[in-house]
């Protein structure tokens, strides 16, 4: 249902809010069919077991939380929660995408033990960087969500639109909001210094150069959007591209951080899937 009807008027917000449902049905399908596939393909490996459960309960949250705002008609600040938990399910399907393009690249190389060993020797200095990176950007996320979300961008104009559809009728602290527009400004310095950290060990090292200009790329984007966003007064177009931006800079570093983590531990991985045949081998 939408707007009160199955099919509703086809224009202005009730369309998008429409086609945002319709994609939301779809993902409520793909993602388990997803899962069962991964898990189905992978039963031995014990990872893929643990994410396939994860973009379940992640994805169920999302349902719940979902309802929840809509039929309780909570505060627009409680929907940085929904936000939250949409990027965490969007990292944990960036981890699962690394997981399959890891296993795709094992089946084309020769000498595996070999290339195991090299690519995690490669990935120890990301470490550290990428684990950083993920973690300001995520915050980043969450900051830029309440700072919307909770109707403090729409305060800066005198503007409650937005919380007026979740049946507040008071205007956030103006002060508040200048805060954290400051806050949300002051925390890209973070995010900045902390894709620059990887560029530089990438250089160095030479490795994970499409993911790391992906980074910066992206970083680019969402600071050009967002001085938009606020030069157009928190434009429609701008707003939504600008968290798109958000977005996609998560579901990057994500999968950035899961292919290094994967990297790390292949070799423990193999020795450990070595180990347990012997075993087997000894006890038959």
């Amino acid at each position: 249902m939408c707007d009160g009807t199955l099919i509703p008027p086809l224009h202005g917000l009730v369309l998008v809010e429409y086609i945002h449902r319709l994609v939301a049905f779809l993902a409520s399908v793909l993602i388990p069919v997803n899962a069962i596939r991964m898990w189905w393909v992978h039963r031995g490996d014990r990872l893929v077991r643990r994410l396939s459960i994860l973009s379940f309960f992640f994805l169920a949250t999302q349902v719940v939380l979902g309802a929840l705002i809509v039929v309780l008609v909570l505060p627009g600040a409680f929907t940085t929660i929904d936000v939250g938990n949409s990027m965490i399910l969007l990292g944990v399907l960036a981890a699962m995408t690394a997981v399959g393009w890891r296993e795709h690249r094992q089946l084309k190389t020769a000498n595996l033990e070999q290339d195991l060993a090299t690519r995690a020797n490669d990935a120890k200095p990301f470490r550290k960087p990428v684990l950083w990176a993920t973690a300001t950007i995520f915050v980043q996320a969450l900051i830029g969500g309440f700072f919307r979300h909770g109707g403090y961008s729409e305060a800066l104009y005198g503007q409650n639109a937005y919380l007026l559809s979740h049946h507040q009728h008071v205007m956030p602290n103006l002060t508040v909001s200048i805060f954290l527009l400051i806050l949300h400004v002051g925390f890209t310095a973070l995010v900045t210094g902390a894709v620059a950290w990887v560029v530089i060990v990438s250089a160095k090292q030479g490795k994970y150069r499409g993911l790391s200009i992906a980074l910066v790329g992206l970083l680019f984007y969402q600071i050009v959007l967002g001085i938009i966003t606020l030069q157009t007064k928190l434009s429609v177009i701008s707003d939504t591209l600008h968290f798109a931006g958000a977005t996609a800079l998560v579901t990057v570093v994500a999968y950035f951080l899961a292919l290094v983590l994967l990297d790390l531990a292949s070799v423990r991985v193999k020795v450990r899937e070595k180990r347990e045949k012997a075993l087997v081998a000894a006890h038959s």
